[in-house]
Parts: structure tokens; sequence; C-alpha cells
């Protein structure tokens, strides 16, 4: 029991590094709330790579709250 607590107590609390995004393509309208980091240039990485409509390139992307 010590040991499963020690680790959960090392565990840091990626809710904190979060930031809410809404990713909306440009060429079917198709609308994603995604959450994401910041990386040291200032971009927010979330794993999105294309829609559902195989487009990878244009799209609007928002962050919310």
């Amino acid at each position: 029991m010590r040991a499963e607590s020690s680790l959960s107590a090392q565990e840091p609390t990626p809710a904190a590094h979060r930031i809410k995004v809404v990713i909306r393509c440009r060429k079917c309208g198709e609308t994603f709330i995604l959450r994401g980091t910041r990386d040291s240039k200032g971009n927010i990485e979330t794993g999105f790579k294309r829609c559902l409509c195989d487009n990878d390139k244009d799209f609007d992307i928002e962050v919310i709250g």
C-alpha cells in the first residue's frame, strides 16, 4: 500500500498544464475539442493529425477557457 501511495504522490498533475482548443475544419466544417500542451516555442501540441475528410492543412484553431 505504501509503495502505491508514493507513486501517486510523484505523478505530476497534467491538468494544470493543459489547454483546451477547438479545431474546425475549413473544408467540411467538422469541429473537434481537444486538450493540448504548449511547447517551448509557444505552439500548442494536441496530437491532432487530420480531419475525417482527410484534410490535414486547412483548420481554424481557437484556444478556449
